[in-house]
């Protein structure tokens, strides 16, 4: 355990050293555009281009789903859970039916400051990015739904705030979700500073840790998962990190993949070439026993954290987190003591992807919402889960055969009638 700590705190200071060789400058916020035309490879363009997204057809009627990763991470990330990815592909699954884009917000430069007081600044310039590429694109706001975790949930406010302005008050985004909106510095800050209610038409937030996350109202919904105070059931231990490969294989290839290896954005030309200071800290990254220490370390420190956008990806497809309308998580805890006369199978409040179909009068509304979860994927009980597993369906496909036999007896044989 010391020695991982150890490890580890090494592993972060060879990343500040090699940030300060680099040097803080200006820098620029690109988007990583992906559609069912092309789910893998992106459009990759810089945000002053005001051109590429015009081109693509395919782009002009789809609904925008943009997410915005968060503070110390990069939009795809090698050297731990790549969740923006992840949260892609079931977006764009064959699931889901929506005519969807997905933007991928890139703004790993002004999120990878050592000062996070410098970091909160930088996401509101990557809003401002954003914000005027939507306005220098001429996309309809109201076909936007960002989606941000961490300090990313800001980034989502900031942008919909400066498009507010550019377009002289005329029109914000029309939803956000914030995944644990980051909470140091910005704890009872003004809500000009923060994520809240009045950055979109509708803004839903899932808080799941009192550590890295904001426990203060940011939304028309506010969904506690477990009491929303870093209690997620699973995050008691470090996980077990097992290699894909054969640990041969892998010590084979190691120095090839730290010097050798490209990145799939470094391949287009709307996206700079990296130097070679950052190809190392890249490498870094990728390899594997690094890797390891990050991915337990965060894992455990940012367990609860880090929920936030597993339960949203797991409500995509997977899952129907049903919350419930209560004053506290105690009274949740209490039977009887959460009354909702609006609350049935078909209004329900919902949690995630699909909070937007929740009854109109808790998403014009201020109130809190909990619900349980549990410690294993999709983290939905069985009653809850959208899908039905192989025991389920050959138990449903037994009982429909009992009853078809039954009725075979009851009802007359159509072979037998005369025609």
């Amino acid at each position: 355990m010391v020695r991982l700590v150890l490890l580890f705190v090494c592993a972060i200071k060879i990343c500040l050293f090699i940030q300060n060789i680099q040097g803080t400058t200006e820098y620029d916020t690109y988007f990583h555009i992906f559609s069912k035309q092309n789910i893998d490879k992106p459009i990759s363009v810089i945000w002053t281009n005001s051109k590429k997204w015009l081109e693509e057809k395919s782009f002009q009627t789809c609904s925008i789903k943009i997410i915005a990763h968060g503070y110390a991470e990069r939009w795809n990330m090698d050297w731990r859970w790549d969740w923006v990815q992840d949260m892609k592909n079931e977006m764009l699954s064959n699931k889901t039916k929506e005519n969807l884009c997905v933007i991928a917000v890139d703004w790993e430069k002004g999120a990878r400051e050592a000062n996070f007081i410098t970091a909160v600044a930088n996401a509101d310039i990557a809003g401002q990015h954003l914000a005027e590429f939507i306005q220098n694109n001429h996309i309809d706001p109201k076909r936007l739904h960002c989606i941000g975790f961490s300090l990313g949930a800001h980034l989502c406010a900031f942008a919909s705030t400066n498009y507010f302005v550019l377009t002289k008050k005329k029109s914000r985004f029309a939803r956000i979700t914030g995944l644990d909106p980051s909470g140091p510095l910005l704890r009872k800050a003004s809500i000009d500073k923060r994520l809240s209610r009045d950055d979109a038409d509708f803004v839903d937030c899932i808080h799941t840790s009192t550590t890295f996350g904001l426990q203060e109202k940011s939304g028309h919904m506010d969904f506690f998962p477990d009491g929303g105070k870093s209690s997620a059931k699973g995050c008691e231990k470090f996980i077990q990190i097992k290699d894909d490969d054969d640990a041969e294989v892998e010590k084979r290839h190691r120095v090839k993949r730290l010097f050798f290896t490209k990145n799939k954005d470094d391949e287009n030309e709307d996206i700079p070439q990296k130097g070679f200071i950052g190809k190392i800290r890249d490498g870094i990254g990728r390899l594997n026993p690094l890797k390891k220490v990050f991915l337990n370390i965060h894992a455990y420190i940012g367990c609860n954290h880090l929920r936030s956008p597993h339960y949203f990806i797991s409500s995509i497809n997977d899952c129907k987190f049903r919350a419930k309308l209560c004053s506290t998580w105690e009274d949740y805890l209490l039977l009887n003591k959460c009354s909702d006369s609006t609350d049935n199978d078909l209004t329900y409040p919902r949690m995630g992807y699909h909070a937007d179909q929740s009854d109109a009068i808790y998403r014009r509304g201020d109130a809190n919402f909990y619900l349980k979860t549990v410690s294993q994927k999709p983290y939905c009980s069985a009653s809850s889960s959208s899908t039905i597993s192989k025991k389920q369906l050959k138990e449903k496909t037994s009982v429909k055969s009992k009853l078809k036999k039954k009725l075979s007896k009851v009802l007359p044989n159509n072979k037998n009638k005369t025609k």
